[in-house]
């Protein structure tokens, strides 16, 4: 291989272009909105679809809470109540702990609520086709009418924020708009907790049109559509004030506006060109995804983002799931170099600090900062799940978050000003829930993440694995901190890293936590995150690696029967870092054909049967794995491992020509490379 460092950045000339190609979609497209287009600004999101001569277009907000409901923490659920109820078997007290009367009339929790259609009749005309350039934003649909094949453009921009449709000139369409409330499972659910009709917006001497509904107790909102000439303009709005499009809002300008906008997002961004058709759409596609609902300027994205059902209730509430789930669809932002698309999540979670720190000290009487799994934009718990709710693996997967971010993009200040305070926090309620056992520390209890949370005896133990990696990535990420600042580490974390296990095993390798061994197929590898995403192994230790050859093994033998879409991806993960890049590859491949519908839309549970057991044939989809399976393309051709570079690592031998652009280390320099029949070349910027 060869490798050059350049302190200059230069021109690095791949073995061929990195340029995608548009993404194609059939039509029909009539099987859910999920299957359609997609088309964020960050904050509305639109899925473009349907069949005939009916174009659906979905609309909905990122930002659309219901904030009544949620489960505030209590003094009744600290960590030595927790402790006690378990060790006794007392499964009511356990529970009454985290119970909660709801008042009539109201939701047990905050919830995303789905918004609305816009539906145009294009007359005399059948849907054949459409393609989106995810290195410019733009789309088209193909239609026949009068034996001919036309065109329709479709873009979307921040500035001015609309989602534009430009017809052919000679082509007649009417337009309706529905409302999420009129429609039958949206109605039955919300009408039952307070939710009346929306209103229909009145023309003014326009082509126009949509409504405005009001919300229980929160913002209302407003989906808006205006026909200006040959273009149709769709937007949203909260609040009572009658949205209005810019005078000089023009397909032309929003186009233009989109060009610019994903041009100087993929200048700087990684790109990878790779043998394999379906890799490199992939990637292509769940970039650009990743990017429009995580745009700087926008809101923060939850499972969903801002791609909302108009015909359902969003699933999981549409809320930020700390364990696996957000780290998931945030993560393409480290490699592949959108720092700042992490700040709108990480200034929510700070803003929190007052609520997590009540927390902190009702949990383990401690100034410091807990983080439950799941919880809403103003950090409300989203209850029901209490094994969730006490994981503090969540805080400290979100500090290492915040401190994965400063090394990548050495943004000292943020570290001095925001993360290491955020750390040390997490950190103090980690060592107010361990003790002494003997020589070393011990967690006397702690789930493993979503394991058997139906059952009191199963569901938490001794030193689980997830958490001692979570609490070694925290304290060595402290320790690393305090030196990029320049002050003294507190001794306590030295300690942590000293005395608490790495894991918790016996002979089948890494076991969930004491007395529990990996015995059945699971859609969390929780046991295995020290190996990836915390890193904390040694492998050049025989017996950490014994243990890790023996930990994989296990894992693969249990199968994926238990599987749900986001867990392949971080398997493929896995298997790059174990370098078995076949697995890698073919993990991909299985996400795809199991978990993707027709339209690229990315499920939670399996669209065809076969390879899990969850394809109960739900509508649940979630970004999670999209971008997930972006991140696991990326570290097929750069990962690191205590330190080392690896390249090409999860690439298979088949790939004869494969390259890649503008990747990051974790110190914040830029890499790309080649392969080409064998030769490696790798230059590195500074």
């Amino acid at each position: 291989m060869k490798i050059k460092t350049a302190f200059l950045v230069g021109a690095f000339l791949c073995a061929s272009a990195l340029y995608s190609s548009p993404i194609y979609w059939d039509f029909p497209r009539d099987g859910n909105c999920h299957e359609g287009l997609a088309f964020s600004d960050g904050i509305t999101g639109v899925l473009v679809w349907g069949g005939d001569d009916v174009l659906k277009i979905t609309v909905g907000r990122g930002d659309l809470w219901d904030h009544r409901g949620g489960y505030p923490w209590t003094e009744a659920q600290s960590y030595t109540n927790i402790v006690a109820a378990v060790a006794s078997g007392d499964r009511d007290r356990l529970y009454s702990l985290f119970k909660k009367n709801t008042p009539p009339g109201e939701p047990n929790n905050p919830f995303l609520v789905s918004l609305g259609r816009v539906v145009v009749k294009i007359d005399g005309a059948k849907l054949l086709s459409g393609e989106l350039d995810p290195k410019t934003g733009l789309g088209s649909l193909y239609y026949l009418a009068k034996g001919v094949t036309n065109k329709i453009s479709l873009a979307m921009a921040k500035s001015p924020r609309a989602f534009a449709v430009d017809f052919p000139r000679s082509q007649s369409v009417s337009i309706d708009t529905i409302p999420a409330i009129e429609t039958p499972e949206v109605k039955k659910a919300l009408g039952k907790i307070g939710y009346g009709p929306a209103v229909r917006i009145a023309p003014r001497k326009k082509i126009e049109g949509g409504f405005y509904w009001p919300m229980p107790e929160d913002k209302a909102v407003q989906l808006r559509w205006e026909m200006k000439d040959t273009s149709l303009f769709i937007g949203t709005s909260r609040g009572d004030e009658r949205m209005e499009f810019p005078d000089n809002c023009t397909f032309e300008g929003v186009r233009n506006s989109s060009i610019a906008q994903w041009t100087e997002f993929w200048k700087e961004g990684a790109s990878v060109n790779v043998p394999d058709s379906t890799i490199q759409r992939m990637f292509d596609y769940g970039m650009y995804r990743f990017g429009a609902m995580t745009d700087p300027d926008g809101f923060p994205a939850g499972l969903q983002g801002p791609w909302l059902e108009d015909d359902q209730l969003v699933p999981w509430n549409g809320d930020y799931h700390f364990n696996i789930n957000v780290q998931e669809c945030y993560s393409p932002a480290y490699r592949g170099g959108h720092f700042n698309h992490l700040m709108p999540l990480f200034k929510m979670v700070l803003s929190w600090k007052e609520r997590l720190a009540d927390n902190a000290r009702k949990f383990a009487g401690v100034e410091g900062y807990v983080l439950p799994h799941s919880v809403d934009d103003r950090g409300t718990c989203i209850g029901g799940f209490w094994t969730g709710t006490i994981d503090h693996g969540s805080t400290a997967w979100v500090a290492s978050m915040m401190f994965r971010y400063v090394k990548y993009s050495r943004d000292i200040k943020f570290l001095r000003e925001h993360a290491y305070d955020f750390m040390a926090g997490a950190m103090r309620v980690y060592r107010a829930m361990m003790e002494e056992r003997g020589a070393r520390l011990t967690l006397p209890l702690g789930p493993s993440p979503e394991w058997g949370a139906s059952y009191v005896e199963k569901a938490v133990g001794r030193d689980p694995s997830f958490q001692l990696a979570a609490a070694h990535r925290l304290a060595r990420d402290l320790v690393e901190a305090s030196k990029m600042l320049g002050v003294k580490p507190d001794p306590m974390w030295e300690d942590v890293i000293k005395r608490l296990p790495l894991y918790t095993a016996d002979e089948t390798g890494i076991i969930l936590f004491e007395g529990q061994r990996f015995t059945e197929s699971h859609r969390h590898h929780s046991h295995m995150a020290s190996l990836y995403p915390f890193d904390i192994l040694d492998l050049s230790d025989a017996k950490v690696r014994g243990t890790v050859e023996k930990t994989y093994k296990t894992w693969v033998q249990r199968g994926t029967g238990e599987w749900t879409g986001w867990c392949v991806p971080w398997a493929s993960i896995l298997h790059t870092h174990i370098a078995n890049p076949v697995a890698a590859v073919q993990m991909l491949h299985a996400w795809n054909a199991f978990y993707c519908d027709e339209g690229y839309g990315s499920h939670h549970n399996a669209v065809h049967p076969g390879f899990t057991t969850w394809n109960d044939g739900r509508s649940v989809m979630q970004m999670d794995g999209m971008c997930a399976s972006v991140t696991a393309i990326m570290e097929m051709l750069v990962h690191e491992v205590n330190g080392k570079t690896m390249y090409f690592r999860g690439c298979p031998k088949s790939w004869k020509n494969v390259s890649f652009k503008n990747i990051r280390l974790s110190d914040g320099r830029k890499v790309s490379g080649s392969r080409i029949d064998g030769d490696e070349s790798i230059e590195v910027h500074e």
